[in-house]
């Protein structure tokens, strides 16, 4: 007992003498650095502190990019199509412009039009969007403008835009079919050929339908199967109009009891309704290697919801496209205006073709 009493007293001597020692050595410390505070020891701090400060920009410096969750900037865009985020990203302006002419079987490289559209990322899952289309000699035109806005980051966008536009209405003429001289037409109701059908065709020419403002809206989706294959669909899903048109699209009916030799379909210029209009489009995009895109989708057109014969159309768009960075996008659209056509004519006889350029901006 006599022994653990020792022990225990000379560690609690021990501890006690340490303490004090340690409060000694800061009280000298602590006056020492007031004595330095008054000489300009605050200064030496200060500079202390600023070496600390430019340590931590040298260290964020040093960090990767971050990108996770697509918060990408310019310099990390992706080059690959569909790794690029579904919503534009904050603070990026994207501009596109367009060039494109028919090439259809009659009346090739005789109308052409010119577009510009942008697409700016208020935030990276909100992006205002707008623009001015047309083609066939400004025949057919439309002016947009709305927005996009992530339902499902990088899934699935909610997109409005309030649209002024208007169609161009194709022209048609019988053609003899196969046509003993280029661009033969039927004379006295016959052709030179006696074994020609007569077909009634798009002829080259269009003229300007009636003025319709509408609301488009869709709901942007985007699946990617596997990094160089992705489902693209429901950029356009419907248009809600405000008013009727009296011209909007030509609608072609067959002929009952058309003799052999004679036309066997006729064409009625349509109007268009007040009522919603029914645009749903699907596709794949693939990007075989990372700078080139190549995507082909279609979209179902039934205006007022008309589902009956001849009043739909099935245009398919097929676009090819080459990114040599993350600024700038050159590519081709090809597009046959029609692939479901009515009797008597090929899916391939209506195309037009377009060249876009775009580039991106910003920070």
């Amino acid at each position: 007992m006599t022994s653990l009493g020792y022990v225990a007293a000379h560690d609690t001597w021990t501890n006690q003498r340490a303490f004090a020692d340690e409060d000694e050595d800061e009280d000298e410390g602590g006056d020492e650095g007031g004595g330095d505070d008054e000489g300009g020891g605050g200064g030496e701090g200060g500079e202390d502190g600023e070496d600390g400060e430019d340590g931590e920009d040298e260290d964020a410096k040093d960090q990767p990019p971050v990108t996770a969750g697509g918060l990408f900037t310019l310099k990390t865009y992706p080059v690959r199509e569909i790794s690029r985020p579904l919503s534009m990203t904050e603070k990026i302006l994207q501009l596109r412009l367009s060039a494109g002419t028919d090439i259809s079987a009659k009346g090739a490289f005789e109308s052409f039009g010119l577009s510009g559209e942008f697409t700016y990322g208020v935030k990276d899952n909100f992006a205002l969007i707008g623009g001015l289309t047309n083609a066939y000699n400004f025949k057919q035109f439309g002016v947009y403008f709305g927005f996009e806005a992530a339902l499902a980051y990088d899934l699935v966008n909610f997109r409005m835009a309030a649209n002024v536009h208007r169609n161009a209405i194709p022209e048609y003429r019988i053609f003899c079919n196969p046509p003993a001289t280029p661009e033969e037409e039927p004379v006295g109701g016959l052709c030179q050929n006696a074994d020609a059908t007569q077909d009634n065709l798009p002829s080259g020419g269009y003229s300007a339908g009636s003025m319709k403002f509408s609301v488009d809206i869709g709901f942007p989706f985007r699946y990617a199967i596997r990094p160089e294959v992705a489902i693209v669909a429901l950029h356009t899903l419907m248009s809600i109009d405000f008013n009727s048109a009296e011209k909007d699209y030509v609608q072609v009916t067959p002929i009952s009891g058309a003799a052999p030799g004679e036309p066997t379909t006729m064409t009625t210029v349509k109007g268009n309704g007040a009522k919603p209009d029914l645009n749903p489009s699907l596709g794949i995009s693939t990007n075989p290697v990372p700078p080139l895109s190549v995507v082909l989708f279609a979209q179902l057109r039934i205006p007022d919801f008309d589902t009956s014969a001849g009043a739909f159309q099935v245009p398919v768009t097929g676009r090819v496209q080459f990114s040599p960075n993350q600024k700038f996008d050159i590519g081709l659209e090809f597009t046959l205006l029609n692939v479901k056509p009515p009797e008597g004519q090929s899916p391939i006889d209506n195309r037009f073709l377009a060249l876009f350029l775009q580039t991106r901006v910003g920070r």
